[in-house]
């Protein structure tokens, strides 16, 4: 055991876990242990622009990893730039530690009703409780350690998620040695029964048109492979969510399509049709169901799986409910016998799509229809790792007409729905693989998180921009035509662009491309084949009346 100061003994917890970056915007109050990890050889220190792209980035590396993942953010402003990243990974069970530094002990306010004592002082404990799984507020250099080692637990137990640890500056000095000892956490899952197996049989048995609902939890558990063994062992069709859309290869015959508020009508026709539903690790929220839950469960038994015992007794009531991991019920499905053929069921939804392909719900008159741009770019990058997608209706073209190969990734805000969220989480994506991604954005995300692309130039990351540059806020201005008589306020009058040819060359990228229509494709192919492993900036102009349709309620 080795005499040295807190802060080295928190960068050796971090090596230790062999955690490939962390992530932060530098301020004084977390200065000493940004020092002392940058001393290490095994962990880079990436410099995000903001504190709430330094959050976004490490979701983007836990979300791809698998593993914890770890931002900081100085006292005050620093922490409360954090919050929204926090909510990401609450709501989309992602597993980050966030560390703040606070101010020293002596400067932290004695009396709840003095506002402020030192510079920088905030109480962010109170304001993250309800966003995290725990916050922890350790008062001697010792309880620092210990709340790290429970905390990194505590992210992957039962529904992972973030954990906040503030540590005052004073502390971060402490010199003492430190013996790293396992800390069991409290167990947050109780003994969850056994497998209900002969009810469940007994729904597989009576019904004609099952389907299964691939949800995020998939993902979040690591239980993809068991997923995928499941769907090719019992061949019955499935549908995702949108946090679920890369659960499998969707060139899988058995795939029918997104679902939701904007999915695919031919998907969103298999819920109505089907006479079993089981849901793996989905929350079945409104944006799933609509409004209206009877039409939703009318004619159908559903199962439920998920961890969350909240969810299971959520909106949605099921016939079967089963609070277990996704990974070990998935298991006892395999074991489960299943008749040989689903495939009336799936036969019936492809006429549906046949009938109502996705790019024809687009008016004609479009220069550029934006789901057969994504079309485009799934052609044109098979091999990049995946799409890290932002918010809006971007996103939802996406979900619809992206086709993920292999084991592509589909990384987006889902339950947060953050704008500014894909630039950021591509530089933790990026460095969890070290192979090129795809951004997804629109102009209205780019303009909330454009500083990140001088990061993404300065360490030289090999991701690809594809801007959707409609000059509006899109889904807003959808909305807007809809509900308020097509008054536009801040989303198309009182808005504007830069140009982002000149931004991103301002930004260091020096390959840049702008697809105005169909002529370009050739173009593109060329600049394409062209460029190497740097980063990569497209430009795509999409016509303001493209809409994300069908819109279900």
């Amino acid at each position: 055991m080795e005499n040295k100061t807190l802060a080295a003994h928190i960068a050796d917890f971090i090596s230790d876990k062999n955690i490939p970056a962390v992530f932060q915007l530098s301020g004084g109050m977390i200065a000493f242990i940004i020092d002392a990890i940058s001393k290490l050889e095994s962990v880079q220190v990436i410099n995000n622009r903001h504190e709430q792209a330094s959050g976004f980035a490490a979701e983007g590396l836990a979300r791809v990893s698998g593993s914890p993942s770890v931002a900081f953010g100085t006292s005050g402003p620093g922490a409360t730039n954090l919050i929204t990243a926090i909510a990401s990974c609450y709501y989309d069970s992602t597993p980050v530690l966030f560390i703040t530094g606070q101010v020293a002990q002596n400067e932290i306010r004695k009396d709840k009703n003095q506002r402020q004592l030192g510079f920088q002082e905030l109480n962010i404990a109170d304001l993250a409780i309800h966003i995290t799984k725990k916050v922890y507020e350790p008062m001697t250099a010792i309880a620092v350690m210990r709340a790290l080692e429970d905390g990194w637990n505590l992210t992957l137990q039962g529904r992972r998620g973030p954990v906040l640890i503030d540590i005052p500056i004073n502390l971060q000095q402490e010199i003492f040695s430190y013996k790293r000892e396992a800390v069991k956490s409290t167990k947050e899952v109780p003994d969850l029964g056994e497998f209900p197996t002969l009810q469940v049989q007994k729904l597989l048995d009576k019904a004609s048109y099952p389907l299964i609902l691939a949800g995020g939890g998939i993902r979040s558990s690591d239980s993809t492979a068991e997923f995928r063994s499941l769907v090719e062992h019992s061949r019955i069709p499935f549908v995702a969510s949108l946090m679920g859309l890369d659960a499998i290869d969707q060139k899988s015959p058995n795939f029918l399509g997104f679902i939701g508020s904007y999915g695919n009508r031919w998907a969103n026709k298999s819920l109505e049709m089907c006479d079993l539903l089981i849901v793996f690790g989905s929350r079945l929220d409104i944006r799933q169901t609509g409004a209206d839950i009877n039409q939703f469960i009318s004619n159908k038994k559903i199962i439920r799986i998920d961890i969350d015992s909240f969810e299971l007794k959520g909106r949605i009531k099921a016939d079967v409910r089963i609070r277990m991991s996704l990974l070990e019920a998935l298991q006892h499905f395999k074991t489960l016998n299943y008749k040989k053929s689903y495939s009336e069921l799936k036969d019936k939804v492809l006429a549906v799509k046949k009938q109502y392909p996705q790019h024809l719900e687009q008016t004609n008159e479009l220069v550029n229809n934006p789901n057969q741009i994504m079309q485009l770019i799934s052609e044109k990058f098979k091999n990049v790792s995946g799409y890290v997608v932002d918010v809006g209706q971007h996103q939802m073209w996406a979900a619809q007409s992206l086709e993920l190969h292999g084991n592509q990734r589909f990384i987006t805000s889902g339950g947060m729905g953050a704008m500014g969220f894909a630039l950021p989480a591509s530089i933790g994506a990026a460095i969890a693989t070290k192979s090129r991604w795809v951004v997804i954005i629109g102009d209205g995300c780019l303009q909330l998180s454009a500083a990140e692309m001088q990061t993404i130039s300065h360490y030289n990351l090999p991701i690809t921009i594809c801007l959707m540059n409609n000059e509006q806020h899109g889904m807003v201005a959808q909305f807007q035509e809809k509900n308020l008589d097509g008054r536009l306020i801040g989303t198309r009058e009182g808005y504007s662009n830069p140009d982002f040819q000149t931004l991103a060359k301002a930004f260091g990228f020096k390959k840049t491309f702008k697809f105005y229509n169909s002529s370009d494709i050739a173009n593109l192919e060329i600049f394409l084949s062209q460029s190497g492993a740097e980063p990569i900036f497209i430009e795509l102009m999409i016509d303001n009346k493209a809409q994300a349709l069908p819109k279900k309620t």
